[in-house]
């Protein structure tokens, strides 16, 4: 990126005032610069005759007033809003020139297009800035020509200089957009896409949400030593006509070299774009693609290079992966700007009793919908909390959100119905923490929530840190009645023995054990652990049961209790009660 920002940056080039701000600026001075002469030549004329310039005074005053207008609301000259200012000054000087009839200064305002041909050509994009020599030198020419007080010799040399003008700005344009194209595709090339990039950033609003796709095609290589360099080239831009007519307008796709392409995507959140890339997937051949958002005020190469690094992971993982970038967003002061402004929230997926169907309790989610990113999924903004240190204030509120919700329900629940307990995600981090039991506790006492409502769950992986911190808040938490569970029992590396070890309560049947249970087959694994928890004396939690086949797979093996979309996908809190409270039977999706 540095070296062809370097390259790009010496010498005049379309996009040169490609920036709002930018663009606005010049736009506002060409018609102040424009107005204000006109305006004092019309007032300087119409002292010195006994009838008014009424038409140039007019149009002298609109410019001015129009180019401050320009200027002051320059952050918001977008593309459109450039053209309609373009209008505005050609329209004006074909007026002017309408209006001066045969005397020497229509010509100077016949040469007006030829100047707003160059100033089109640095403020748009140079396929659009084309049409200006087109349209408005022409119209300049016929004016000149139709007025019966322009001699025809007049009328035969301007318009010469002005075609002459005209053709060489055309071609100037036209040369600067070729560079800027690929010769194959027709599609920008990197220089024409770093512009763009470029562009969009700046004009980008903070909170406005902006996504970037590099992708790779699967196997081009394969391509083009079966079907030879010419069959390459028909697939090429088959896949380039099956990409661009699959995404939205506002987006601009872009070939980098090779197979090699990026996407920009304005207004996309992350989870967007990967909602659009797998529609994308469905409709053209296949491809990998990383995706990255923009984050706060990160450079160019920063947003590019990310991008690229969720690329890098998507081909090392396998073909046709899409992989998001996580970015560095999850820092403890935006985890704590979020909080405040309400952007996360937990759901309540529901742990029911296989045998009676009623619902014994409920595990909490907690779920970000950032505003730039969308709905973030738990396993992308997880691992960034722990990394960055915002773990703590993160599950802290859960915590306090999680315990609040459940002493709720039990003020619901019917004196002669069995309370409802709440289970609560901890990482190691969490529980290896200096108060973490005590602060589960106080919260509890805060709300009357009696201790032993609570599960405590954590992976097998992390129940693993074997360290002081991790023991005491154990040792503390199940003393005063808090259940510990092993989550995803059987993915980690523990090895039996640490189960006789840890003071626990529950293990959860990883889904993927209970994923295999079909017609025919069964679930060593699951079969194994359900024998082992009744061993041991623990309950055993069946995760991600689905079909009803599994929960009697379950049953007929002694396993309690299960969770997953059978009864209900992640609610919540009212939808949880309206549900599985209030009624007594276990509801369906």
């Amino acid at each position: 990126m540095a070296h062809s920002a370097q390259r790009s940056g010496v010498g005049y080039r379309p996009g040169l005032f490609n920036a709002a701000e930018s663009a606005g600026l010049l736009l506002g001075f060409s018609q102040i610069g424009f107005g204000l002469p006109l305006f004092l030549y019309a007032w300087f004329v119409s002292a010195q005759q006994a009838e008014p310039e009424v038409v140039l005074l007019a149009v002298g005053a609109a410019l001015l007033a129009s180019g401050a207008l320009t200027a002051g609301f320059r952050r918001r000259m977008s593309i459109p809003v450039r053209h309609v200012s373009l209008c505005w000054m050609g329209v004006t000087a074909v007026l002017c020139q309408a209006a001066t009839g045969g005397s020497a200064i229509t010509f100077t305002f016949a040469w007006t297009p030829c100047m707003l041909a160059l100033i089109a050509f640095a403020v748009i994009p140079a396929a659009q800035s084309l049409v200006y020599p087109a349209v408005f030198i022409p119209l300049a020419i016929i004016t000149l020509a139709v007025h019966p007080g322009t001699h025809a010799a007049d009328v035969a040399m301007s318009s010469l200089l002005m075609l002459a003008t005209g053709l060489g700005l055309s071609w100037f344009a036209r040369s600067a957009l070729l560079a800027e194209t690929d010769e194959l595709t027709g599609i920008p090339n990197f220089g024409g896409f770093e512009q763009v990039l470029s562009a969009a950033m700046r004009d980008t609003a903070p909170g406005e949400p902006l996504s970037l796709v590099r992708l790779d095609i699967n196997e081009f290589a394969l391509v083009n030593r079966r079907e030879g360099l010419e069959g390459g080239d028909a697939a090429m831009v088959t896949f380039v006509t099956g990409v661009s007519a699959a995404l939205p307008t506002t987006a601009t796709v872009a070939r980098m070299e090779g197979d090699a392409f990026a996407i920009l995507l304005p207004s996309f959140t992350s989870g967007q774009a990967r909602d659009l890339l797998s529609r994308v997937q469905g409709q053209v051949a296949g491809f990998s693609a990383g995706i990255s958002s923009r984050e706060g005020d990160e450079s160019q190469s920063e947003f590019f290079g990310r991008a690229g690094k969720s690329l890098f992971e998507a081909q090392r993982v396998g073909r046709g992966k899409i992989v998001t970038h996580g970015g560095y967003y999850a820092s403890p002061a935006a985890v704590r700007d979020g909080l405040r402004n309400g952007e996360f929230f937990l759901h309540f997926q529901p742990v029911v009793d296989l045998v009676t169907g009623a619902a014994i309790g409920a595990e909490a989610l907690v779920r970000w919908q950032h505003p730039t990113r969308g709905l973030v999924p738990p396993a992308e903004f997880i691992p960034l909390c722990e990394a960055s240190g915002s773990m703590e204030v993160l599950g802290h509120w859960v915590i306090r959100e999680s315990i609040a919700r459940a002493a709720d329900w039990r003020r619901l629940r019917r004196w002669d119905r069995e309370p409802v307990s709440v289970s609560i995600n901890a990482s190691a981090r969490e529980l290896a923490s200096t108060g973490y039991g005590a602060y589960v506790l106080a919260e509890c006492a805060d709300t009357g929530l009696p201790p032993g409502l609570v599960r405590i769950e954590v992976t097998e992986t992390d129940l693993g840190t074997d360290t002081a911190a991790v023991r005491a808040n154990i040792r503390i938490l199940r003393g005063a009645g808090v259940l510990i569970s092993m989550d995803d029992f059987g993915t980690g590396h523990s090895s039996l023995s640490r189960l006789t070890e840890i003071d626990l309560d529950v293990l959860k049947i990883d889904q993927s054990f209970v994923a295999v249970i079909e017609s025919g087959r069964d679930s060593p694994v699951a079969d194994l652990t359900i024998k082992l928890a009744a061993t041991l004396g623990l309950q055993v939690i069946a995760e991600g049961v689905e079909t009803e086949e599994q929960a009697e797979w379950l049953r007929q093996r002694g396993c309690s209790f299960a969770q997953g979309y059978l009864y209900s996908r992640p609610v919540p809190s009212d939808e949880f009660v309206e549900r599985f409270l209030v009624h007594r039977s276990a509801a369906r999706p």
